[in-house]
């Protein structure tokens, strides 16, 4: 990819000879390979490149951002002028600016963000892997009848940031994912739809694609049979991916956007307990294959660990810049950017700390109970942190998965459920990306049914 070190750190120079404040632009550039099978047939097959850089200034206290595709020197010299224009009629906010200078920089420990060999993958290897692992979930059982969408996608991407404050930054990074979609139906007719994937930035990492499928083939079809389970209030074992769904809100809430302008349940509980001492909550974008790792942040901020839970206690609010100083906080190095918008806060390597005990360990230890796998729908306040959602999973009887669960709901409240958690897994895992979380069992959920 070309190296726009320089055109970075020469408009931000030019920005500020122009009488810009403190000026900062961000540069992303990326190629997108995406396809689509379904039957062994291609539905879809589309290759993209795509470049973009923004620009923000900062004057009296006033911000604007402008963004381009264009790359000509004319466009570019031109969207500054104009973006010194704008910023003239922005309204002033004292919480406008950089991010501290003292905590620019690169973290400089080891990460491995790019693979080579992902780089180059040829497009017919790739729907070969998709093609396989369809193969291998529609061979899995008889009663799955048909495929539900089979996907590749890779992505290779660069990000430039340089700012007034000397800060100059470049990193590359690969992405990919596999996934199969099936359907299953059963004797009564009665039709499933479930799928599984792999997901990951370096292509010896990613499951095998007969692994995928059959995966995909197991999930499907044991959920042929199911039927509504009885409205009780029971110990809930939280599949991986729900659990990552409850970490996502916590950092939400953790959020220092959401935090000042008052709309988290997590306002004034730093120091608190909100949470089993059980779980511990960490965003590290330096971890040296992490799937979301990074050197810097979206400010130029250097990446660290960053603990938000420790032992049930909310150690501390999760901040880009303008949310830190409204709140007279440090930045956490958590910003995130896009060419076309204004930093915000967001996680990279967000996980629950492993526990010590297997999940089948954690399911033979309910007597009655329900294996959670899946919550879908709208019903989440962010306010409050009470939730009721649609779900479904597995009822639980003397320590085993007997039947399918269908057509239920759970409902409860975010910290009441953390605190309620009693055991943690063993199987934390970033295959499916981040944030992830190790198998949860939660003492008490109230289960909506018949």
């Amino acid at each position: 990819m070309q190296d726009y070190k320089n055109l970075a750190a020469d408009l931000v120079a030019a920005l500020k000879k122009q009488g810009a404040d403190a000026a900062d632009v961000y540069i992303v550039s990326s190629t997108n390979f995406n396809s689509t099978v379904r039957l062994g047939k291609i539905e879809r097959l589309q290759q993209a490149t795509s470049k973009g850089l923004g620009m923000r200034v900062i004057k009296n206290g006033a911000m604007a951002n402008t963004f381009t595709t264009d790359f000509q020197g004319r466009a570019v010299s031109d969207l500054a002028r104009e973006t010194l224009e704008i910023v003239k009629i922005s309204s002033p906010d004292k919480h406008n600016g950089l991010a501290p200078k003292e905590l620019l920089g690169v973290y400089d420990g080891k990460l491995t963000m790019f693979d080579e060999s992902l780089a180059k993958l040829a497009p017919e290897k790739k729907v070969e892997l998709i093609r396989a692992a369809e193969d291998a979930g529609l061979k899995y059982d008889k009663r799955i009848k048909n495929g539900n969408g089979s996907r590749w996608s890779d992505t290779r991407s660069q990000v430039t940031l340089a700012n007034s404050d000397g800060f100059l930054g470049q990193y590359q990074t690969t992405a990919a994912s596999l996934s199969v979609g099936l359907l299953a139906e059963d004797e009564d007719g009665t039709k499933q739809t479930d799928g599984w994937y792999t997901f990951g930035r370096f292509f010896n990492k990613l499951d095998a694609p007969e692994a995928v499928g059959k995966e995909a083939g197991r999930r499907v079809v044991a959920k042929l049979g199911g039927r509504k389970s009885k409205s009780a209030v029971v110990p809930v074992v939280v599949d991986p991916q729900v659990a990552s769904n409850l970490i996502s809100q916590i950092f939400g809430a953790a959020s220092g956007d959401s935090v000042y302008r008052r709309q988290s349940f997590l306002v004034d509980k730093v120091g608190q307990e909100i949470g089993s001492p059980l779980v511990t909550i960490v965003d590290d974008a330096t971890i040296p294959d992490g799937v979301a790792s990074r050197p810097f942040d979206g400010e130029g901020v250097r990446s660290s660990r960053v603990t938000v839970v420790e032992n049930g206690v909310l150690k501390q609010y999760i901040c880009d810049s303008y949310s830190a100083r409204r709140l007279n906080l440090k930045p956490s190095g958590n910003a995130g950017r896009a060419y076309t918008s204004m930093p915000f806060v967001t996680s990279t390597n967000l996980y629950l700390k492993n526990g010590d005990t297997s999940p089948a360990d954690i399911i033979k230890s309910v007597k009655s109970g329900l294996y959670l796998s899946a919550m879908f729908g709208s019903g989440m306040n962010g306010v409050t942190g009470d939730f009721s959602q649609g779900a479904t999973g597995f009822w639980i009887e003397n320590g085993e998965l007997t039947y399918p669960v269908q057509e239920i709901t759970i409902a409860g409240n975010v910290m009441k459920a953390l605190k309620n958690v009693k055991v943690v897994g063993n199987d934390l895992t970033f295959k499916l990306g981040a944030p992830a979380s190790p198998t949860l069992l939660i003492d008490q959920m109230t289960v909506g049914g018949e």
